[in-house]
């Protein structure tokens, strides 16, 4: 990363990350690890997990699974999509 960026440090699991990010990328980075702690605080509630780790494979597991199931969702809709100008297009051929 360039040697001018923003310096941040991030807490995730209990422990500190130093990072070295571009100044518009804080936000991201910082509700990114928001949302991170609070997944693993909710795992913890939820399940008795014995340390971070596991609460952090949890987090790691959820959000994949988020990831891969809109990827899934955008293919489905492109497939939708490509039908429906399919039949748009052959009924204009009919007309014309």
């Amino acid at each position: 990363m360039e040697q001018d960026g923003l310096r941040i440090k991030l807490s995730v699991a209990d422990r500190l990350y130093p990072l070295t990010i571009a100044p518009q990328q804080e936000e991201g980075f910082r509700k990114a690890a928001k949302k991170i702690n609070d997944m693993i605080q909710d795992f913890e509630t939820v399940y008795e997990l014995r340390d971070k780790q596991d609460g952090l494979a949890m987090c790691a597991i959820a959000l994949a699974r988020e990831i891969e199931q809109a990827k899934l969702n955008e293919t489905h809709e492109d497939e939708s999509l490509k039908e429906t100008l399919a039949q748009v297009y052959n009924a204009l051929n009919q007309i014309g």
